[in-house]
Protein backbone atom coordinates (compact mmCIF):
# COMPACT_ATOMS: atom_id res chain seq x y z
CA UNK A 1 0.00 0.00 0.00
CA UNK A 2 1.40 3.48 -0.78
CA UNK A 3 0.67 6.78 0.91
CA UNK A 4 0.44 9.67 -0.82
CA UNK A 5 2.53 13.02 1.37
CA UNK A 6 0.41 16.21 1.02
CA UNK A 7 2.58 19.37 1.47
CA UNK A 8 0.69 21.67 3.37
CA UNK A 9 -0.48 24.81 1.69
CA UNK A 10 1.88 26.96 3.17
CA UNK A 11 4.81 25.92 4.71
CA UNK A 12 7.38 28.49 5.24
CA UNK A 13 4.44 29.74 7.44
CA UNK A 14 2.26 28.51 10.24
CA UNK A 15 0.88 31.00 12.37
CA UNK A 16 -1.20 29.06 15.22
CA UNK A 17 2.05 27.82 16.40
CA UNK A 18 4.48 30.93 16.70
CA UNK A 19 3.26 33.67 18.79
CA UNK A 20 2.66 34.27 23.18
CA UNK A 21 1.44 37.19 24.43
CA UNK A 22 2.42 38.19 28.25
CA UNK A 23 1.73 41.42 30.18
CA UNK A 24 4.52 43.36 28.07
CA UNK A 25 3.05 42.40 24.69
CA UNK A 26 2.91 40.10 21.46
CA UNK A 27 5.76 37.91 20.76
CA UNK A 28 6.56 35.73 18.27
CA UNK A 29 8.99 32.99 18.02
CA UNK A 30 10.98 30.77 15.41
CA UNK A 31 13.50 27.68 15.55
CA UNK A 32 16.20 30.33 15.70
CA UNK A 33 14.54 33.88 17.05
CA UNK A 34 12.42 35.02 19.52
CA UNK A 35 11.13 38.98 19.39
CA UNK A 36 9.28 41.41 20.80
CA UNK A 37 6.71 42.69 22.47
CA UNK A 38 4.65 44.03 19.89
CA UNK A 39 1.60 46.25 20.98
CA UNK A 40 -0.94 44.59 18.64
CA UNK A 41 -0.96 40.79 17.07
CA UNK A 42 -1.14 42.46 13.87
CA UNK A 43 2.12 44.07 14.49
CA UNK A 44 3.46 40.94 15.41
CA UNK A 45 2.45 38.67 12.95
CA UNK A 46 3.68 41.03 10.36
CA UNK A 47 7.42 41.20 11.96
CA UNK A 48 6.92 37.70 11.98
CA UNK A 49 6.38 36.89 8.23
CA UNK A 50 9.18 39.64 7.31
CA UNK A 51 11.73 37.82 9.32
CA UNK A 52 10.78 34.50 7.97
CA UNK A 53 10.97 35.91 4.41
CA UNK A 54 14.50 37.57 4.96
CA UNK A 55 15.52 34.42 6.48
CA UNK A 56 14.93 32.05 4.26
CA UNK A 57 15.69 34.61 1.17
CA UNK A 58 12.55 35.41 -0.48
CA UNK A 59 12.93 39.00 0.44
CA UNK A 60 16.46 40.81 -0.16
Amino acid sequence: MSYKHHKSKNTLFKPQDRYFVNNLGWWFYTVDKISGPYKTKGDCVDACRFYIQRRDGILP
